[in-house]
C-alpha cells in the first residue's frame, strides 16, 4: 500500500514537472503573434495623432528605407519581419521609382542629407532600367519583368523632377523630357493612354492599369512647372480630359488616388472647376468606404473591402489629402470630412509600423524598426508600404496641422 502511494505521487509529480516545462517552452514566433493587430500599439479611437508623431514615422520610415538601401542604389525589396529573411521577389522599378520619389519629399521636409543622399543614389540606379525608344528622343523604362509600363515612366518623371529641384547638379533634365516624351508617345489623340509599350510582344493591348494614367500626367505636370513647355501641360489636360469623361460613366468611381493628385495639379494652374467637382467626387468615394470604430477598434481608419492593408490606407490618403488642399482655401463642406477620414488613417497607419514598443518580439527587431507591416496579418514590408505611408504621413503633418 506503501509503495502504491509512492509510485502515485512519483507519478503526478512527474506529469505535474512535465506541465510546468511545456508551459515555459518558448513559443514559436507565430504563436506570439496570432492575434497580431492587438499585440501592436492602437491608440484609443478619441486619440489623434499629432504633427510631431507623424513626422517622426516618416522619418523611421525613411531609416528603414536607409538600411535596406544596396551599394548600387537599389533596395532589398521584400522583407519578412516574422522570420526576418528577404522574400524573393522580382524587383519592380515601379515602386522603385515611388521610393526614391518618397525619400525626396522626406529630404523636402527635414533638410537631412541622408535621404537626399538614399534618393540620389535610388535615381542612379533608376537610370540603369533607361532604354532609347527607337528613332525617337525619348526614353522607356524597362521593368525588371521585361516590359515597359506607363506608371514606370510616371514616378520616374515624378522622382526626376523632384531631383531637378532639390539636387541639381545631379539632375538631367534632358532625361526628364525624354521620359515625358515617351509618356506622349502612349497618349492616343482622345487623351487616352497605352499601358505598355511593346518590348517582349505579349503586353495587354490599351488601357489596362488604374493607376498608370494618373502617375503620367501628375509627371506631365510637374515637368511642366519646371520648363514651362505647354506640349507636357496640353497633353496632361488631354488625359485628364478624357478620364473625368469615362470615369463619369462608370457605376461606382474607382479610388484614382494618383488621379485626384493630378486633378490638384491641373486645378492650381488653371482653375478649372471640372477638375475641382471631379477630385471631390473620386474623394468622396474613397472616404464612403473607411472602416469605423463599429467595424472594430483594429479596423477604424482603413477602407473596405476585405482585411486592412496598410499602402491602399496610405495611398488612399494621399489621394484624400490633395482633395482636402483644394477644398480647404475655398472653405468647400467636404473640408472637414476629409480632415477626420485622414486623421483616422493616419491613426491606422502608425499602427502598423514597427516601433520601440512593439517590434521587440520579432527576430531582428533593429532590421524592422520604421518599416510597415503589409496587413493586420502579414509581416511582410515591402518599399513601396513604406514609400507610401512616408507621402502620406507627411501631406497629413504639414498640412492638417
Amino acid at each position: 500500500m506503501l509503495r502504491g502511494a509512492i509510485l502515485l505521487i512519483f507519478v503526478t509529480v512527474s506529469a505535474l514537472l512535465f506541465m510546468v516545462a511545456r508551459a515555459a517552452k518558448p513559443a514559436a514566433p507565430e504563436a506570439l503573434f496570432i492575434d497580431a493587430a492587438r499585440s501592436f500599439e492602437l491608440q484609443p479611437q478619441a486619440t489623434l495623432p499629432d504633427k510631431e508623431r507623424l513626422l517622426q514615422a516618416a522619418r523611421n520610415g525613411g531609416d528603414y528605407l536607409l538600411r535596406m538601401q544596396k551599394n548600387d542604389g537599389s533596395f532589398h525589396y521584400s522583407y519578412n519581419a516574422l522570420h526576418d529573411r528577404f522574400e524573393n521577389a522580382t524587383y519592380n522599378i515601379l515602386r522603385h521609382a515611388g521610393t526614391a520619389y518618397s525619400l525626396f519629399e522626406l529630404y523636402n521636409a527635414t533638410r537631412d542629407t541622408r535621404y537626399l543622399e538614399a534618393a540620389n543614389r535610388a535615381v542612379a540606379f533608376l537610370k540603369t532600367r533607361f532604354r532609347p525608344l527607337q528613332n525617337k528622343n525619348a526614353l522607356y523604362v524597362l521593368d525588371f519583368d521585361g516590359k515597359a509600363k506607363l506608371g514606370a515612366n510616371g514616378l520616374a518623371l515624378l522622382a526626376l523632377t523632384e531631383q531637378l529641384q532639390l539636387s541639381p547638379r545631379q539632375a538631367s533634365r534632358d532625361d526628364a523630357r525624354r521620359l515625358a516624351a515617351m509618356i506622349l508617345h502612349l497618349q492616343n489623340p482622345d487623351g487616352s493612354f497605352h499601358s505598355y509599350h511593346a518590348v517582349r510582344g505579349d503586353e495587354p493591348e490599351g488601357s489596362v492599369s488604374l493607376y498608370y494614367p494618373g502617375e503620367a500626367i501628375l509627371g506631365l505636370v510637374r515637368l511642366y512647372q519646371l520648363d514651362g513647355n505647354k506640349q507636357w501641360l496640353e497633353a496632361a489636360e488631354r488625359g485628364a480630359t478624357f478620364l473625368l469623361a469615362s470615369q463619369r460613366k462608370m457605376r461606382r468611381l474607382p479610388p484614382d488616388a494618383w488621379l485626384i493628385q493630378a486633378l490638384e495639379a491641373l486645378y492650381n494652374l488653371s482653375k478649372n472647376r471640372r477638375y475641382f467637382d471631379h477630385a471631390m467626387t473620386l474623394a468622396e468615394n474613397i472616404v464612403s468606404e473607411q472602416y469605423t470604430a463599429e467595424d472594430g477598434e483594429d479596423y477604424a481608419g482603413a477602407f473596405a473591402p476585405g482585411e486592412p492593408r496598410v499602402t491602399p490606407v496610405a495611398s488612399r490618403s494621399e489621394g484624400i489629402i490633395a482633395a482636402y488642399r483644394m477644398a480647404a482655401p475655398v472653405k468647400d463642406w467636404r473640408e472637414n470630412k476629409f480632415a477626420l477620414s485622414l486623421r483616422a488613417a493616419a491613426r491606422f497607419q502608425l499602427s502598423q509600423q514597427f516601433i520601440e514598443r512593439n517590434h521587440h518580439r520579432l527576430p531582428n527587431p533593429q532590421r524592422a524598426l520604421g518599416g510597415f507591416r503589409e496587413s493586420l496579418t502579414s509581416f511582410v514590408v515591402r518599399i513601396d508600404y513604406v514609400q507610401h505611408n512616408i507621402s502620406s504621413l507627411l501631406a497629413i503633418a504639414e498640412s492638417l496641422y
